[in-house]
């Protein structure tokens, strides 16, 4: 059974790197999506890139930035879902990420998700980013919710 007091939960970092952006409407902009904490084991990824896999309830933290080479800085502005792995209870992952919220941290903007992982799914799901020139374009990585039954 899953809690609903969030405040237990444990919380596992993702940094996304941009490498090429696009302005929105030219496609999705390439980045490096890489978990970097893995909230006590409940998230996890095989390599850079793969799918974010969580296994249990957690906070997902993106924070976004871009390489040393780039001069622009960019912050997320926006999130959807879309169940990707057929037609599930969830299309648009309103169940499994019931709370998102935008976190001041310094002079950057965190995107921090709760993952409700209520069922096996998997979801893609657009991360929206704003350059420092006010420019929009997106990011598209995977998240797969895959419980432990107990």
């Amino acid at each position: 059974m899953f809690t609903t007091d969030h405040t237990v939960c444990t919380t596992a970092r993702i940094s996304v790197v941009v490498t090429e952006f696009h302005e929105l409407g030219r496609g999705p902009s390439q980045a490096d999506v890489e978990l970097t904490d893995t909230g006590h084991g409940r998230v996890s990824q095989g390599r850079i890139n793969d799918p974010i896999v969580v296994t249990g309830e957690a906070y997902l933290e993106f924070s976004v930035s871009t390489r040393e080479s780039d001069r622009a800085t960019y912050s997320p502005v926006g999130i959807s879902f879309k169940e990707s792995d057929g037609p599930g209870r969830d299309p648009l992952g309103h169940a499994a990420f019931p709370t998102r919220a935008f976190v001041a941290r310094g002079n950057a903007l965190q995107l921090s998700l709760f993952d409700a992982n209520p069922e096996r799914a998997e979801f893609k799901f657009d991360l929206v980013i704003r350059r420092s020139d006010g420019t929009l374009g997106v990011i598209d990585p995977r998240i797969r919710n895959n419980p432990i039954m107990k």
